[in-house]
């Protein structure tokens, strides 16, 4: 399946990948910034976004596919990938089953295994029952901290209204996916340079996923944003941008000399 997309910029290509429950647009933060050096490709997964539900068992290699085959329609060879949370498990399992296509990899708040596979299937069938909205309000409260809900009410408002739109069939397959996603056993596997981005306050994919992360990447390094929750991405905006940037403009040739 060839997910809803949209391009901005123009230069070496930079796929970024979605946190569930979020659209495309969670990366608005960082359009302007990265735009202005590369072919930025924002997507909406399976069940979010434009991008609709599709009928039966979802995994993460099928959402890893659908990027695959969006290059494929693109006619980009290879690029760089930045995957939040559920984003950044599809930019690993890309890494692994794909690795000429990515380039240098950004891992933001994600894991090897996040969660546990029986709180995901429980959430599967909470959503299905009752739809997103009873849920949504704990959810803003594990992606920004205290602060930023009072800093910035507008912002918060709108990712909870994004994720009460979800699909709920969609949202619950995706569950369902990271139910079943564990990659602890293949990361030395993963050969692309890699950063490895996490804030101290994140309760969902914490600094120990991260550090789990750096010591088993080969080539990774390990980045944190004192005090962030999950969506650091959004929260500390200027600050991620600055990381992401200097990771992606990092000349490989000059770093191994």
């Amino acid at each position: 399946m060839i997910p809803h997309h949209v391009i901005d910029g123009d230069g070496p290509p930079v796929v970024l990948l979605n946190s569930l429950g979020t659209t495309l647009d969670m990366w608005r933060p960082q359009v302007t910034a990265l735009s202005a050096a590369f072919l930025l490709v924002r997507l909406d997964f399976r069940g979010h976004g434009g991008t609709p539900a599709a009928a039966g068992a979802l995994t993460v290699g099928d959402l890893a596919r659908d990027v695959v085959e969006l290059l494929d329609h693109l006619a980009v060879p290879s690029a760089h990938i930045a995957g939040a949370s559920l984003g950044g498990a599809v930019a690993m399992r890309i890494a692994h089953d794909h690795p000429g296509r990515v380039e240098r990899l950004a891992l933001v708040s994600t894991a090897a295994r996040i969660g546990t596979p029986e709180s995901w299937r429980e959430r599967a069938e909470t959503v299905r029952a009752d739809g997103g909205a009873g849920i949504s309000e704990a959810a803003m409260g594990r992606w920004f901290s205290p602060a930023f809900h009072a800093d910035q009410p507008g912002t918060v408002a709108a990712f909870r209204e994004r994720f009460d739109a979800t699909d709920a069939e969609g949202y619950a397959a995706c569950c369902e996916a990271l139910s079943r996603f564990d990659m602890r056993g293949e990361l030395t596997e993963i050969h692309c340079p890699a950063v490895v981005i996490a804030g101290t306050g994140d309760e969902v994919t914490t600094v120990a996923d991260a550090a789990y992360l750096d010591e088993r990447i080969p080539n990774a390094r390990m980045v944190l944003a004192e005090g962030a929750k999950h969506l650091l991405t959004v929260e500390r905006a200027d600050w991620a941008n600055r990381i992401l940037l200097d990771f992606f403009t990092t000349d490989d040739s000059q770093a191994r000399a």
